[in-house]
């Protein structure tokens, strides 16, 4: 029985390392950086929905020493997308100084704001006693609303 239990454990130690000499421990294809440039990987991981990874590389890229001037704009898409519009608007902004004459700066950026101030509305919206009320600010409230809500393609009916 002794020597049955040594050649057990002797059999599952030779398993055991052979599994580990097989287990590739290298990183997935799709994020070695050595293959690709870094801001290549990030859009990749942008892409891919990997907005983590794209934004730590990003994060990088836009930092001394690297100092890619197109990491602040891809930077201001990934907040966008993670509804951080505030950060959004401030890379954005960085993106205009940068590059003025493209016009997609200037609509992401002016994206950025109709969601802030829609978010705004939509806050204090909530905090209205009398949401019926039938005074002239009050429709002119709802009505900046509805505006800045088909601006963004975005029903009333969904938000109400």
């Amino acid at each position: 029985m002794k020597r049955f239990s040594e050649l057990l454990a002797m059999v599952l130690a030779c398993l055991f390392m052979a599994a580990c000499v097989a287990t590739n421990n290298s990183p997935s294809p799709s994020i070695v950086a050595g293959q690709d440039s870094s801001r290549e990987v990030a859009m990749r991981a942008y892409a891919e929905g990997d907005y983590h990874l794209a934004e730590g590389i990003l994060q990088r890229l836009a930092a001394a020493p690297h100092l890619d001037p197109q990491a602040p704009c891809y930077l201001g898409a990934i907040h966008y997308r993670q509804h951080a519009y505030q950060a959004a608007l401030k890379r954005f902004q960085e993106c205009t100084s940068q590059y003025p004459e493209r016009s997609e700066v200037w609509f992401n950026a002016a994206a950025s704001h109709l969601r802030l101030a829609t978010e705004l509305l939509l806050t204090g919206r909530s905090y209205q006693i009398n949401k019926s009320s039938s005074t002239a600010l009050t429709k002119q409230y709802e009505g900046l609303l509805k505006a800045l809500l088909q601006l963004q393609r975005v029903h009333a009916e969904e938000v109400y």
